[in-house]
């Protein structure tokens, strides 16, 4: 089954699937190719044990926060108060 990573949470991931919100466990072959899931991934997760499969490619990722597959980003300012330095 596929669904996206939703929330990250120690080492718990929340994906949303069709069957809704299910809390997975990356496999250790992950830690051993230096591969960490991120929240916005595209995965496959073996819905009888709770284990995130294999991570589908990325369309892009950002170091901070730690995110990916990410269409929009919106930054924020202030333009009067306070003064912008």
């Amino acid at each position: 089954m596929t669904g996206k990573i939703v929330k990250q949470l120690s080492n718990d991931y929340t994906v949303k699937t069709e069957k809704g919100l299910i809390v997975c466990k990356p496999r250790g072959k992950f830690r051993k190719l230096g591969i960490t899931p991120l929240v916005g991934d595209n995965v496959i997760i073996d819905e009888e044990n709770n284990y995130i499969l294999e991570i589908l490619k990325r369309k892009n990722e950002l170091e901070r926060p730690s995110i990916s597959n990410i269409d929009q980003a919106v930054i924020v300012t202030s333009v009067k108060i306070p003064n912008f330095s």
